[in-house]
């Protein structure tokens, strides 16, 4: 029995090591036969035209990049992670240790024991953690499937009521704003497969999350036409024209729908002040584009990311992250004087907290004048006390990620500044 129940055990941790592949496995299988039955009796609904062949195009582009590029860049990211890991699991010793005491000193606070409020035992290996994250076969396969699935159900809706020749008497309603919507949806979604191909990060989140803005495009267009939604525009604006504009910008047609709701059913608008992403330096709208993917809608959701895992889903290099989150920090103190601070070379968490380290007293006098000068400066253009800006800086000194982010950029770029944490924390 107990040599019974031993096989059994081990067979469920063999399975839960290698949950991912075997997802991966079906997933791949379930969508090679879904593709070779979809050719080997299509639909009835697909057409002999040119506009089905264009229908699979974002979907072959798909599967092309994820062999010929997704997955070697997995791999070498997922190596820059591993670095990361085996640096945090010294570092965690570090702080609670020493790094803490240390800073209570310098800046002349009370010695306290060390306060174990986290895990400082060797972390686990996150490799399988990263694996979850890795470009999946099977989902880039489905994706690609599910969305050429949908364009060709627009190619067959054209073909049926040749669209392009506007006036047949016998279309019924909506037909229009649903063919000039997938159209437009078409076009955004091929313009964002180029964005997504230069910045190397064209992945299978992405191609389910432009199917499904695709459906919404083209409902969208549907109910316009049906209802005569934009029938207050028509003497000034091409209403297929509008059609055409709801997929291409689906975002803003949401978000004007909104604001029209709003009027509609006598709704105060939201009002709070939220950070968008563009205040970070860096990231363009492609860039963003990918971090919405990811559910990273402001600052404050970048600021507290972790640096592995945003690196191992973007794909995108790791000290470029860590500059990312690393301005966020700050961002999210700051707020709208973030452009202040990088005129005075403060450009995220780690600057300023450096700086703050030069106004202590163990520094050379010519450092702590300097730097009390840029805040000083710094805290008048922004219209806040000194006081403010020195309890912001206090903050940052003290916070543990900021130090983190600072120790392993050092150690990149110059060297280990710690013996100990060379040493993984050993020392």
């Amino acid at each position: 029995m107990k040599t019974l129940w031993k096989w059994i055990s081990g067979l469920f941790a063999w399975l839960s090591e290698r949950t991912v592949g075997i997802v991966e496995l079906f997933g791949t299988l379930m969508a090679l036969l879904a593709t070779i039955s979809l050719v080997a009796h299509p639909p009835k609904f697909i057409p002999d035209s040119a506009f089905a062949l264009l229908a699979t195009l974002p979907g072959l582009i798909a599967i092309a990049y994820h062999f010929v590029s997704a997955l070697p860049r997995f791999r070498a990211r997922r190596e820059s992670t591993r670095d990361y890991d085996e640096f945090t699991k010294g570092f965690d010793r570090w702080w609670v240790s020493q790094g803490w005491q240390r800073k209570l000193q310098r800046t002349g606070y009370p010695l306290q024991p060390a306060q174990n409020d986290f895990s400082t035992s060797v972390r686990g290996d996150s490799s399988d953690d990263y694996m979850s994250f890795r470009p999946m076969l099977s989902g880039t396969l489905l994706g690609a499937l599910l969305m050429t699935m949908l364009f060709l159900i627009a190619a067959g809706v054209a073909a049926d009521h040749n669209f392009l020749l506007k006036g047949a008497a016998n279309d019924p309603p909506g037909v229009y704003g649903f063919l000039f919507a997938a159209l437009g949806a078409y076009v955004s979604v091929m313009w964002r497969m180029i964005n997504r191909i230069h910045a190397n990060a064209l992945t299978y989140r992405f191609i389910f999350t432009a199917t499904l803005r695709t459906a919404v495009a083209i409902s969208i267009g549907y109910v316009a036409d049906r209802i005569h939604l934009f029938a207050i525009v028509k003497d000034t604006v091409s209403v297929e024209a509008l059609f055409f504009l709801i997929g291409l910008f689906t975002d803003w047609a949401l978000s004007a729908l909104r604001t029209r709701a709003r009027a509609v059913f006598n709704q105060p608008n939201a009002v709070f002040d939220r950070l968008p992403l563009a205040l970070v330096d860096g990231l363009d709208d492609s860039m963003i584009d990918i971090l919405d993917e990811l559910g990273i809608w402001d600052v404050e959701h970048l600021a507290t990311s972790e640096p592995a895992e945003l690196t191992i889903r973007t794909l995108y290099p790791f000290n470029s992250v860590i500059d990312w989150i690393d301005q966020a920090i700050l961002i999210v103190y700051l707020r709208r004087n973030i452009g202040i601070a990088r005129e005075h070379g403060v450009t995220g968490a780690i600057d300023l907290s450096v700086l703050f380290s030069y106004t202590l007293k163990d520094e050379p006098p010519t450092s702590i004048v300097r730097a009390d000068r840029t805040l000083d400066e710094m805290a008048k253009k922004m219209t806040m006390s000194r006081d403010v800006l020195d309890g912001i800086c206090q903050t940052l000194y003290f916070d543990y990620t900021v130090e983190q982010l600072y120790r392993f950029w050092q150690r990149h770029r110059i060297g280990p500044p710690e013996p100990e944490i060379a040493n993984k924390g050993n020392g």
